[in-house]
C-alpha cells in the first residue's frame, strides 16, 4: 500500500461554485442544477467503496495477464474515456489531506484515466457554457471511472477509484509518468490527444505487472517556454513566471489564492485551456506543420 509523504491539497468547497453564473440562460442554470447532484453521487460512490475497500485489504497483490490491460483498455474506451495510462503510485504526489474522499492510502499501482472537454465549449471559456462543460466532465468522468473500478472488481481485483474533482493524488503528475503527456506552464497536462483539454481520474489496482512504458520526448514544456499566452491572459495572473521546485520535488506553477476564486466564479474559468495553442490549433499542427520555432 502507498501513503502520503505529506503533501498538502488546495481545499476545493464545493458550495463556492457559483450557480449565479448561470442566472442570464435558464436552459443552462437548469442543466447545472441536475449536473451537479451527479458529481457530488460519484464523490460519495467513491468515498463509500474506499470505506468498503478499507475492510478487508488484500495480503498480495494478483498476476495480471496483458489481456486484462487490454480488457481496461478496452471498457475504459466505451465509457467515454479517451486517455489511459499505467504506473506506479508515486507517495510523493499523494495528499494528505483529501477533503472530498478522504482517501490516505492507495494500492501500489495506477491507471491514470483522462476525458476531453468539448472543443466548442471551451472556447467560450470564461462564460457560462465553458463552467457548465468543466462540471459535466467532472460529473461523466467520475461516474465512468467508478463504472471502471467495478469492472476491475468483477474481475477479482481490488481497486480504489479516485474522483476527478479533488482526489487523493496529483492527477497531472501521475498522467506524465503513465506516458499521456507532459505538464504546461499552467499546470495541467497536455495531451497529444486533447492538448489542455481534458480533466484527468486515476484507480489504484492491487494488480502487477503494469503495461511496459514507452517512454517519449513530447516538447511541449520545451515549446511552453517559449510561448507563455496562458500567463499573459489568466486574469488574476496566478501562473508563476517561474515554476516553483519544493523541496520533495514536486512543482508549484499556479498561486491557488488568486485561481481559486476565479475557479469558483466562473464554475471553472478554463481561460487558460482556451488560450493555449495545443487547444488552438492542436499538438500536430504545432510540430508537423512547423508552427513551433
Amino acid at each position: 500500500m502507498k501513503e502520503s509523504k505529506g503533501l498538502r491539497a488546495n481545499y476545493i468547497d464545493f458550495k463556492k461554485f457559483k450557480v449565479d453564473t448561470f442566472q442570464d440562460d435558464e436552459k443552462m442554470k437548469e442543466s447545472f442544477i441536475k449536473i451537479f447532484p451527479k458529481v457530488m453521487k460519484g464523490v460519495r460512490k467513491v468515498y463509500k467503496d474506499y470505506k468498503k475497500e478499507l475492510e478487508n485489504l488484500p495480503k498480495e497483490y494478483k498476476t495480471a495477464p496483458k489481456e486484462f490491460w487490454d480488457e481496461i483498455v478496452e471498457k475504459a474506451k466505451s465509457l467515454g474515456i479517451g486517455l489511459v495510462g499505467f504506473a506506479p503510485v508515486d507517495e510523493n504526489l499523494i495528499f494528505e489531506n483529501d477533503q472530498s474522499t478522504s482517501i490516505k492510502i492507495l494500492y501500489d499501482n495506477g491507471i491514470v484515466l483522462g476525458m476531453e472537454m468539448d472543443y466548442d465549449a471551451i472556447d467560450t471559456a470564461p462564460g457560462p457554457r465553458a463552467g457548465l462543460e468543466a462540471q459535466r466532465i467532472y460529473a461523466e468522468l467520475g461516474i465512468a471511472t467508478n463504472k471502471l473500478a467495478d469492472f476491475i472488481r468483477s474481475k477479482g481485483y481490488r481497486a480504489i477509484a479516485c474522483h476527478p474533482l479533488g482526489g487523493p493524488i496529483l492527477y497531472p503528475a501521475m498522467a506524465v509518468k503513465a506516458g499521456l503527456g507532459e505538464i504546461g506552464k499552467q499546470g495541467l497536462l497536455i495531451s497529444k490527444e486533447y492538448g489542455p483539454r481534458q480533466r484527468l481520474s486515476m484507480i489504484s489496482i492491487n494488480a502487477a505487472p503494469l503495461p511496459e512504458l514507452i517512454n517519449e520526448d513530447f516538447k511541449i514544456s520545451e515549446y511552453c517556454k517559449k510561448c507563455g499566452k496562458c500567463s499573459v491572459t489568466c486574469p488574476t495572473k496566478a501562473i508563476y513566471d517561474e515554476p516553483i521546485v519544493n523541496e520533495n520535488g514536486t512543482i508549484t506553477r499556479i498561486d491557488s489564492e488568486k485561481c481559486f476564486p476565479q475557479f469558483y466564479e466562473t464554475t471553472g474559468c478554463s481561460i487558460c485551456i482556451e488560450t493555449c495553442p495545443f487547444h488552438k490549433i492542436g499538438y500536430n499542427m504545432i510540430f508537423k506543420l512547423k508552427f513551433y520555432r
